[in-house]
């Protein structure tokens, strides 16, 4: 088998394990995408990321990233809150 499918195929098996480690299995597609998103862009940056650039990085509506990150949020796996430099933004912080 091509050395790149077995490292494609380990990243996933790796993927699905963390994925039933936080439970979050039964997430839909565009659910995993914004959450994906939202560790893609704040996993290094404690100040979080704002909902402008998940929506843009994501390339979903941003209805859709907003009604996704409230069910995130409900779920306590993020937090938004208001940004201090922006008061029309809102920051999303992983718990």
């Amino acid at each position: 088998m091509n050395e790149h499918y077995i490292k494609i195929a380990d990243a996933l098996n790796t993927l699905y394990e963390l994925e039933n480690e936080l439970k979050i299995k039964h997430f839909s597609p565009n659910e995993l995408k914004v959450f994906y998103t939202v560790i893609n862009i704040s996993a290094f940056d404690e100040s979080g990321s704002n909902i402008s650039e998940v929506v843009q990085s994501s390339g979903m509506s941003r209805s859709t990233v907003y009604k996704t990150l409230k069910k995130l949020s409900n779920l306590n796996i993020i937090s938004t809150v208001q940004s201090e430099s922006d008061g029309r933004e809102s920051l999303i912080k992983l718990l």
